[in-house]
This record gives C-alpha cells, sequence and structure tokens, in this order.
C-alpha cells in the first residue's frame, strides 16, 4: 500500500507540476511594437537651376516679318538680349510696308519634371508715346490699332493678345517635356498702318509672364 500511495502521490505531483507550468507560461506575456516616421526632404525648386533648370536657350531669339517663312533677319531690328528667366530689350521697326513683325524665342527644360504651363499674363497693356505737337493724337490712333499676340509652344489656346489692357489666360494646357523638353515663344507685334501720324510712335509692351508647374493643376507656388 505504501508503494501504491506513493505512485498515486508523485502522478498528483506530476499533475500539479504541469498545470503550475501552463500558468505561468499563459500569466507572463508582452508585446512589442514598431512605430515612427520618415520624410523625404523637399529639393530646391529645380526650376530655378541656372544650369539644368528651366531658361530661355542662349542664342534662340530672332525677329523676322511675319509670314515670312524663311525668318529672314530685319534690318534695324534688335533681337534683345536672353538670361536665365528673361528676355528683354526688343526692338523692332513697323512700317506701312510691314506693319507686323514676330520674334521667337526657345524656352528649354532641363530637370526631370514635366513643366507645365499655367498662366500667360501682363499687369498693364500696351502704351505708345510719340513727339512734336501732335504728339498724344499720334500715340493714341496708333496704340488704339495696335495689338500684341504672346503664344507659347504649338497649342492654339496657349497665348494672350494684349492691347491697350491687361490680359491673362489661366487655363492654359501646355507643357515642356522633362528633360530637354522645348517650347517656342512667339511675339507678334501688329498695328494698322492707316493709323493717322504725322511722327514716330513707340509702342512699349508690358512685362509679359508665363509661369511653369511641376503639376498640372491645383495649387503651385509662383517663384520670383
Amino acid at each position: 500500500m505504501e508503494n501504491k500511495s506513493g505512485k498515486v502521490m508523485a502522478v498528483a505531483a506530476l499533475v500539479v507540476a504541469v498545470v503550475a507550468l501552463s500558468v505561468g507560461f499563459a500569466a507572463f506575456a508582452d508585446t512589442l511594437t514598431i512605430d515612427g516616421t520618415a520624410t523625404a526632404a523637399s529639393q530646391a525648386n529645380p526650376f530655378d537651376d541656372a544650369t539644368n533648370g528651366l531658361a530661355y536657350q542662349d542664342g534662340s531669339a530672332k525677329c523676322f516679318y511675319t509670314g515670312d517663312s524663311g525668318k529672314t533677319a530685319i534690318s534695324g531690328a534688335n533681337v534683345g538680349t536672353l538670361t536665365e528667366d528673361a528676355w528683354s530689350g526688343i526692338s523692332v521697326p513697323l512700317t506701312a510696308e510691314h506693319p507686323s513683325v514676330t520674334c521667337e524665342a526657345v524656352v528649354e527644360n532641363k530637370t526631370s519634371y514635366t513643366a507645365y504651363l499655367r498662366k500667360i499674363y501682363t499687369n498693364a497693356g500696351l502704351t505708345c508715346s510719340s513727339k512734336g505737337a501732335n504728339a498724344d493724337t499720334n500715340a493714341s490712333n496708333v496704340c488704339s490699332t495696335s495689338n500684341v499676340e504672346v503664344q507659347i509652344g504649338t497649342v492654339e489656346t496657349d497665348k494672350i493678345n494684349i492691347t491697350t489692357a491687361a490680359a491673362t489666360n489661366d487655363s492654359t494646357t501646355g507643357s515642356l517635356a522633362a528633360t530637354n523638353g522645348t517650347a517656342t515663344v512667339t511675339v507678334k507685334i501688329t498695328y494698322d498702318p492707316s493709323a493717322l501720324t504725322d511722327e514716330d510712335v513707340t509702342i512699349k509692351l508690358p512685362t509679359i509672364s508665363h509661369d511653369y508647374a511641376s503639376v498640372s493643376t491645383g495649387t503651385y507656388q509662383q517663384q520670383p
């Protein structure tokens, strides 16, 4: 009986030990987690890179009589100066024989982003000035018949027409493809030669701006 009792006790003790061990594993537990963030910093505006950004193509400016398919240089015309972001100093002669002159320059995109044309605009209209006794009349006569058409690229709607009032087109659809994409900026200056003037009249163009962004819709930050 002692041996049998001892066995029973041993089995009982073993069961209790297993139960205790099971309870022990269930009672102690832990969960480890991983959390955090990573921020990809925005880079400097690639369009403003002087070497590999968005800029007028050096040496691309030309002026010719409108309709001249050969784009022959006009004697006495100044095609102006091209810098990274500006085309300035255009000076062309208009005459009764040639009342319209077209000037062109190329914009080139060397970035890795598509440059979407978002807006073409001026903050003022054409102004005219003359000299002599009839200066005001001469200037008014010519200015009232003058028009400047500015088109970017080949999309027909990507243009504005400037008269004596400011002009804006913020519904443009054109784009310069990434890396060596180009667009031709065309400025056509025209006046009606029947406008009465007994002195030369200078037609001054306002600053014409065309904005580009890396997105085709939505908001964008306009650069200086």
